[in-house]
């Protein structure tokens, strides 16, 4: 079995990214935390028919086998994880931006200092030519302008802007990404 995970107190860009993970790694099952920011809560009591998330409580952690962390390089921001780490078989695959030091010791890592993760997973995504589905664009960019700032924060990059251009081709709905 293999699982994708992001940090608690999951922001826009983690779920973004958590939902990108199961595009690039078919049958993951996306294990969502506990603890969400309020509008992300509020975005999946919008759309809960188009996502489905596992919770921790509902896997069985001995089972699996792989594990796909997005937007966090640490034990301690994932949510109930922990066991996995005495898993010594356990593959362990990170997507980051930040330049924090990594306790994972991740078996691959794509880890890039880039305004938003999820432009880090979109260019997977294009690189395997997976179309995007119009509310899948929209949540991604919800993510990426969350930690862009819209584009203008200075830790925003050239592949940022780009992501976000390929994400209205894909049919990113910018009303709902500006309530």
């Amino acid at each position: 079995m293999q699982i994708a995970t992001t940090h608690r107190s999951t922001d826009f860009d983690g779920l973004a990214c958590l939902i990108a993970a199961t595009l690039v790694y078919p049958d993951t099952v996306p294990v969502l935390p506990e603890a969400v920011h309020p509008n992300v809560r509020a975005f999946l009591s919008l759309h809960k028919d188009l996502f489905e998330f596992r919770r921790v409580e509902d896997i069985d952690l001995s089972a699996v086998k792989r594990l796909i962390v997005v937007d966090t390089d640490q034990w301690d921001r994932l949510d109930r994880m922990k066991a996995l780490k005495k898993n010594p078989d356990l593959r362990i695959d990170l997507w980051d931006h930040h330049n924090n030091h990594c306790d994972l010791n991740p078996d691959w890592r794509c880890r890039e200092p880039i305004g938003a993760n999820i432009t880090l997973m979109v260019r997977a995504l294009k690189e395997k030519a997976i179309s995007l589905t119009p509310i899948q664009a929209t949540l991604f960019l919800c993510g990426l302008y969350e930690n862009t700032g819209s584009l203008i924060f200075p830790s925003t990059t050239v592949e940022d802007v780009y992501a976000a251009a390929y994400l209205l081709e894909q049919n990113a709905d910018l009303n709902i990404v500006r309530a």
